[in-house]
Formats: C-alpha cells, sequence, structure tokens
C-alpha cells in the first residue's frame, strides 16, 4: 500500500512513469496498473493529494481482487469450493490427497494451485502463547541439556556431559550444575542441591517428561518415578509435568539454557568437570544474577531477595536419601536380582512381579504394597544376600545342618560316630553332607548307643558307606560281634573274620 500510494503521489506532482519506476525500483506494468485503478476509481491529475488517502482501502481491496481474478485456475477452484470445504473438516486429509479424490472423478487438478486455495479461504489461525504470570516462590523450571565434552578426574577420559538447569518462574534465579550422567539418582541430587542454593524449596517443579521424573507421559493422568515421587514428598512441593513435545509451557528454563552454553561455556576450556561446576556457580551467583532482566526491569537476584526467597517453603530437616524402585521377578531360587546382586524373598513369591526399594544401605522388597523383605544392601556386584528363613522347612534343615553342626552331634553320639562322619565329611562336598544327615537320622530309628557300635563296627573294616551301616543295623551285626570275640585286626593277617567263623559244622569233614 506503501508503494501505491508513493506511486499516485509522484504521478500527481507530474513525475513520469519511467521516473516513477526508476525512483521506487518497480516495473513499469506495476506502476501503470495502479495508476489506471486510480484513474477508474475518480483520481486524475488535477486531484489533490489529500484524495489518495480516500481511496486507499478501495486501492488495496481493488488491486488484490483483480490479481486473483487473474489466476483461472483459482477460478476453477471456487466452482468446487463446497466440496473443498468438506473435504477440509475431514480428519487426515492432505491436499495430495485431494487431488487423488479429483482424479477419481475425472478431474484434473494442480497441487500446487490448490494448496494456495486452500492456504487463501482456509488459512490456519496463527499460533500464539499465552503470558501466565507467576508469583513468587510459586514455580521453578527444570532441563537438562547437552554440554559438549568434559573430562573426568574419576575415569581419567573425556566424557559426554549435561548441564541441569533450575530457574525460579518468578525472579528469573537459575541454578547450573554439569553431570555426567541423567539417571535417577543424579537427577534427585541435582535437585537437593538446587533447593540448598535457593535455600527453600518452591510450590510446584515443571519439568519434561524424562524417565527420572515421568515413567508415563499423560497430559491428564502422568505417571511419576516412584524414586521421584518420594522426593516430591519429603520437601512438599508438587510435580507438574509438561505437556509432550511442548518446550515453550517452559520457556523460562528453555531460555536459560542458550545462554548457560553462550556464557559459561563458549570460549572456556575446564581442566575437569569440577573447576566447571565451581565456574558455574559463579555465574550463577555473581554474574548473571546482577543483570537486569529485559521482561522483569530488575536483576533476579534482587527480584529474589526482596519477593521470592521469603515465599520459598523451608528446606526439612534432613535431606532425602536417594532410593531407586525397580520392578522385578522373584525367580525360582528365592533371590531378585538388582544391580549385579542377589536378594532373597520368601517361598510364596516364586514367579511374582514384586517392587524393590534400595538406598545406600538396606533393600526393601514390597508386594502389594506391603514389606515383606529387608536386607542390608550389597557393597559390590555379584553378592548373594540371603535369609535361610525365606526357604520352606525341608531346604532350611539341609542348610542348618552343615558340616560343624553334624560333627557336634555326632561327637554327642559318640567318638566312633564322630570319627566316621569326619571321613564321611572329609572334603565339605555337597554329597558327603546328604550322608552326614542321613546317617544321623538313623538314631530316630535306632538307638544312638547302636548307631555308635554300628560305626565302631565299620570301621574296624575300613567301609564307610552309607548302604553298609544302614545294613549293619537292620541285621544287628553290631550285636552279634558284640557277644563274640572281639575283632582283633592286623594289617599282616589275611583274614578279616573272627575265629570262630571258621569252626567246623556239624556233618563237616576234616
Amino acid at each position: 500500500m506503501i508503494e501505491i500510494e508513493e506511486v499516485l503521489y509522484q504521478w500527481l506532482k507530474g513525475v513520469s512513469i519511467k521516473g516513477i519506476s526508476r525512483s521506487l525500483n518497480i516495473s513499469r506494468n506495476t506502476v501503470k496498473k495502479a495508476i489506471a485503478q486510480a484513474q477508474l476509481l475518480g483520481l486524475s491529475l488535477q486531484s489533490r493529494v489529500e484524495e489518495i488517502d480516500n481511496l486507499r482501502s478501495v486501492l488495496v481491496g481493488t488491486r488484490c481482487k483483480s490479481l486473483r481474478s487473474k489466476s483461472p485456475a483459482q477460478h476453477y477452484l471456487s466452482t468446487h469450493h463446497q466440496q473443498i470445504a468438506q473435504w477440509h473438516q475431514m480428519p487426515y486429509m492432505t491436499a495430495v490427497q485431494m487431488v487423488r479424490l479429483f482424479g477419481e472423478q475425472n478431474i484434473r487438478i494442480s497441487e500446487t494451485s490448490l494448496r494456495r486455495y486452500i492456504a487463501q479461504h482456509f488459512p490456519p489461525l496463527p499460533k500464539s502463547t499465552v503470558h501466565l504470570t507467576t508469583v513468587p516462590g510459586r514455580q521453578a523450571q527444570v532441563d537438562f541439556c547437552y554440554a559438549g565434552m568434559m573430562f573426568d578426574s574419576l575415569t581419567q577420559k573425556m566424557r559426554k556431559a549435561y548441564g541441569f538447569v533450575m530457574s525460579l518462574s518468578h525472579s528469573r534465579h537459575r541454578f547450573v550444575r554439569f553431570v555426567f550422567s541423567q539417571d535417577v539418582t543424579t537427577w534427585i541430587d541435582c535437585h537437593i542441591r538446587a533447593f540448598h542454593f535457593f535455600g527453600g524449596v518452591p510450590e510446584t517443579v515443571m519439568l519434561d517428561n524424562l524417565k527420572a521424573g515421568v515413567i508415563k507421559a499423560d497430559i491428564y493422568d502422568p505417571v511419576l518415578n516412584r524414586s521421584y515421587g518420594e522426593l516430591e514428598r519429603h520437601y512438599g512441593f508438587v510435580c507438574d509435568p509438561n505437556k509432550v513435545k511442548t518446550p515453550q509451557h517452559k520457556g523460562k528454563v528453555e531460555r536459560s539454557i542458550p545462554i548457560v552454553r553462550q556464557q559459561v561455556l563458549a570460549g572456556r576450556n575446564f581442566k575437569d568437570i569440577e573447576e566447571a561446576n565451581e565456574a558455574a556457580l559463579h555465574w550463577c551467583r555473581y554474574e548473571i544474577s546482577q543483570r537486569v532482566t529485559r521482561t522483569t526491569g530488575q536483576t533476579p537476584w534482587d527480584l529474589f531477595q526482596s519477593q521470592e526467597k521469603p515465599m520459598l517453603k523451608a528446606l526439612p530437616a534432613t535431606d532425602y536419601e536417594c532410593a531407586l524402585w525397580q520392578e522385578l521377578k522373584v525367580h525360582r531360587d528365592h533371590h531378585v536380582v538388582f544391580d549385579g546382586s542377589y536378594y532373597s524373598v520368601p517361598t510364596p513369591y516364586i514367579g511374582q512381579k514384586v517392587w524393590l526399594r534400595a538406598t545406600k544401605r538396606v533393600v526393601d522388597i514390597y508386594a502389594q504394597a506391603q514389606k515383606i523383605k529387608t536386607h542390608v544392601r550389597a557393597q559390590s556386584r555379584g553378592k548373594w544376600v540371603t535369609d535361610q528363613q525365606d526357604y520352606p522347612v525341608s531346604k532350611q534343615a539341609f542348610l542348618n545342618q552343615d558340616k560343624e553342626h553334624c560333627l557336634k552331634q555326632a561327637l554327642q553320639i559318640g567318638p566312633c560316630t564322630a570319627q566316621f562322619l569326619e571321613i564321611i565329611l572329609k572334603g565339605s562336598t555337597m554329597h558327603g553332607q546328604r550322608t552326614a544327615q542321613a546317617i544321623l537320622r538313623l538314631v530316630s530309628e535306632y538307638s544312638e548307643s547302636r548307631l555308635e557300635a554300628a560305626c565302631q563296627h565299620c570301621l574296624s573294616f575300613d567301609n564307610y558307606t552309607y548302604r553298609s551301616l544302614q545294613k549293619t543295623l537292620k541285621h544287628g551285626y553290631e550285636q552279634q560281634n558284640q557277644q563274640n570275640e572281639p575283632v582283633i585286626l592286623s594289617r599282616q593277617t589275611s583274614y578279616v573274620r573272627p575265629n570262630h567263623a571258621f569252626a567246623p559244622l556239624q556233618g563237616d569233614r576234616l
């Protein structure tokens, strides 16, 4: 419109069409068309300059109308306006599909012309945002961002680093920390450090849907990570998950991320991540917090001290001890596997899903919100933390009666029984333990004295099998031996039977 007014103004002043074209850097045809339209509306060389203002709206509308009327394709599409409008309201409809549908009706339509027609007659609503005013202490926004490679002094290697940023929405006061992981433990530790940095806790914390904070993203019913939920209850804030794929809803922390990259990281090489975190804290306290914010007209530090800090919730007496939650299956060996170690669970829960809650020192196991087991957490991988009371009674009996237990019980029966079991249990094998337990169970069927005599009888023959001992007791061989001469064995003799065994029977010939 400005160009049209300038063309008509210069024309009324007597400038030639060629001169107007050179002056405004537009084609002479465009100048001629604008003058012709103005003449049709009653403008002439004798008209006053003020009359141009009266024709402004008419000139623009007439020009747009003339431009539209020049396209035959747009005119042709206007005859199918109702059909296009109906299709445009349908879900999943595209311009390409409309071209296909027209083709099925033997109507040839250009996709480019159709897109132009749709854009002109069915323009989408412009994207807009709503400014939300946050009161002091009401909200904090958090996010992670990639911060490049940093040196890890523990592993002596360069690793990917990430920046954790928490920004108070009212004052724009920020906390920044660089870390090597975005897991639950690091996520919670960064929150605790941020709360101590601010000296209080905001009412709500807005975050995106990373797994450390939100297990299942949903606009209405999000499912929080159980560890993050415990942190929420411990410090008394309310988790406010963001809508999926809408980072503009937490624009204050999103704007802070490029600022951190530009003002903390750009052009600087840190010795390690610890030095980078020292620089980040100094920047948060003494640099960015002392600069006037354009939207508030004050520095974040002044707003924080005067308005926001008094409204933050007080820190609890003790910090939250980060606990990891994990859903696990109880295996047939009565154990669940967590962090490379094994923890026992009672027999009725074999094959079921249970929840394990682990702190640095303790592991708690829950079934249907009820605690069923507590163990001391293993401090290294590959450890078996087992409570034998979790096993069935039959399994407990076998495990409790170990080598020491069997020998102690055998000594109470007699020295021969103890000597017999020492030979059986030599090497501490599972087979020997089973055999020793079976021998001791013979007392329930026979007396201790008979078992002692039977062990003495078998020892005299260097026979250390369970079956021989059982057969001796069953047939009373140890009692027969006691009624006759004592067995005197010598390594030089070739006979192992007593003398009377060789006495002639009646009817035998000598």
